[in-house]
């Protein structure tokens, strides 16, 4: 038989202690990533969906400024948005005289990714349904 057929201990090597470290690093690098973003975006999901309910119903959007920043609030706190106003996170803007308001969402995330490097995630979207005249 020839040594071909055979192959010896230098043909058959792993992969070596730096590769699985690096490999390590990469893992323990996304893992921290989807960490702090992951809740970031289950926060928007949320918010975009408090907002896309109060969007469906006019008469909601026919209150005052205060007023349905008092309702979306009480709905933040039903969901477990403690970290976040209606104010600093919606826009409520004019439509018309006594036609209410159109509703979008627009605000920032900052999350502390490793020692001073921070992830900022920006939110904008506004709600298919806007108030009917």
């Amino acid at each position: 038989m020839s040594r071909a057929q055979f192959p010896g201990p230098q043909r058959q090597r792993g992969i070596g202690m730096l590769t699985v470290f690096i490999m390590l690093s990469i893992g323990i690098f996304l893992g921290i990533f989807a960490i702090k973003i992951v809740p970031q975006y289950l926060e928007n999901w949320t918010v975009k969906t408090i907002v896309q309910n109060a969007a469906e119903d006019p008469s909601f959007l026919k209150q005052t400024k205060g007023r349905i920043y008092i309702d979306l609030n009480k709905s933040y706190r039903q969901n477990n948005l403690w970290n976040l106003t209606a104010e600093d996170t919606v826009v409520l803007e004019k439509v018309g005289r006594n036609k209410g308001y159109s509703i979008s969402v627009k605000y920032e995330k900052r999350a502390n990714f490793i020692h001073n490097i921070y992830l900022v995630t920006a939110f904008e979207e506004t709600p298919e349904i806007t108030a009917a005249p």
